[in-house]
């Protein structure tokens, strides 16, 4: 009976052991969490580059909106004057205008398609970026682990995201 006790006792004490090891082991590590929208919404890359796609893309938006300028003073001209034009004269202005539409849908369409490749292009650079600054802080703060947005709750203490963003303003401005 008193070895049966004695591999109970032994038992509780090997598993308090292994209790307060794995909880000390979990407490020693240093985890942090990085909200990842937040620095793509507010770091100055992400300024940066949505004011070099809007330079690059400039002129092809400024054209479409002319001809934009252009359809609406011609469907104006066949609104106002198409009741007095003869059909000869009439039916040259509305396939002109639709025409033109179909310039300007087939226009917008490929504004978009190049917006939005260059834009992936550009926020892949952006996100290589932050992920390394991420990843350099982590390793120069003793940090075991990084986690990003999928985090129902994080501590104040535990959210770096604020010093990311530091760094890459203090990135943006050496850059400049």
């Amino acid at each position: 009976m008193r070895r049966g006790y004695n591999q109970k006792i032994t038992k509780k004490t090997i598993f308090l052991i292994l209790f307060f090891f794995n909880a000390y082991s979990y407490s020693a590590n240093k985890i942090g969490f990085v909200d990842m929208d937040k620095l793509l919404d507010s770091s100055p890359q992400i300024s940066n580059a949505r004011a070099l796609i809007t330079s690059e893309f400039e002129l092809q938006y400024n054209d479409i909106e002319q001809k934009e300028a252009d359809l609406e003073r011609l469907e104006n001209r066949i609104t106002k004057d198409g009741a007095m034009m003869s059909l000869s004269d009439l039916k040259p202005l509305q396939e002109r205008a639709r025409i033109l539409d179909r310039q300007i849908r087939r226009a917008k369409e490929d504004l978009k398609d190049a917006i939005s490749i260059r834009k992936n292009q550009i926020l892949s650079k952006i996100q290589d970026d932050l992920n390394k600054t991420v990843e350099q802080y982590a390793k120069d703060n003793g940090y075991d682990a990084i986690l990003i947005n999928a985090i129902l709750y994080v501590s104040d203490e535990m959210n770096i995201t604020d010093e990311i963003l530091q760094i890459l303003k203090e990135k943006d401005k050496n850059e400049n």
